[in-house]
Order: structure tokens, then sequence, then C-alpha cells
């Protein structure tokens, strides 16, 4: 089942992003997101994320972090 990306799903570690329910790590690159492991989106819940929408949502949160600190 296709499952909803929310902020409160990551954990910021540093200048690193987790995505606690697949294990997805992001950080922020030159001009977007980099995603340097894409965790497992398909789990064995049954639950499945989207790799575009969890960086879209870790692209929103380094915005937000970033912003705080200015």
């Amino acid at each position: 089942m296709h499952m909803k990306v929310t902020a409160e799903q990551f954990e910021l570690n540093g200048d690193k992003l987790t995505h606690r329910p697949t294990g997805g790590t992001f950080w922020m690159g030159d001009k977007d997101v980099v995603c340097c492991e894409p965790g497992h989106l398909n789990l064995e819940t049954g639950d499945d994320y989207k790799l575009d929408e969890l960086k879209d949502e870790a692209w929103r949160i380094m915005i937000v972090e970033r912003k705080s600190f200015t």
C-alpha cells in the first residue's frame, strides 16, 4: 500500500536526513537534495514509498532548517 511521506518520519543527523521507515539517507547538494542511499522503498509490511516523494519532503525539510539558522 502506498504510504504518505511526512516530515515526522525524518530524523536529522548532522547535515543528513534519514527517513526512518525506509532507512533512506538524504543531504543537500549544490542545487537539490541528493539521495545517497534510497533505503528500502517497498517494505515487508506491505507499505510502499515513492523515492520522488521522499526527495521532495527531504528538500522541504532542509530548506526550512537552513532558513531557521540564518
